[in-house]
């Protein structure tokens, strides 16, 4: 039986679970300073605060969006979290278009 961690961290996707630093580290292959670093930015938020906080379990794919980024385009901190900011608030905008367009009349 293989072990895939990548696999393993995205079966903790239910919305009800938590994610751990380590969980983000593991999918995104940035190192734990890196990460701190975009937590600083504001890209991730805990949701639980402490000696180890803890994330929403939709961080993991934002993590692994910024483990890509940084691997295929070298992007540094700064603009990682400027290029995950948008990506996230595009997805947003992308969510309440959706809700309106289900709103008009057919």
């Amino acid at each position: 039986m293989n072990f895939d961690p990548i696999a393993d961290c995205f079966s903790l996707l239910d919305e009800g679970r938590r994610a751990t630093l380590s969980d983000l580290v593991r999918v995104s292959g940035l190192n734990d300073a890196e990460l701190l670093e975009l937590i600083e930015f504001g890209v991730f938020e805990p949701v639980e605060a402490g000696v180890a906080p803890l994330f929403a379990a939709h961080s993991l794919i934002l993590a692994r969006k910024a483990g890509r980024l940084r691997r295929d385009f070298g992007a540094n901190m700064p603009g990682l979290a400027l290029a995950l900011t948008y990506w996230q608030r595009i997805e947003e905008l992308e969510a309440r278009l959706r809700e309106l367009e289900c709103q008009l009349p057919r």
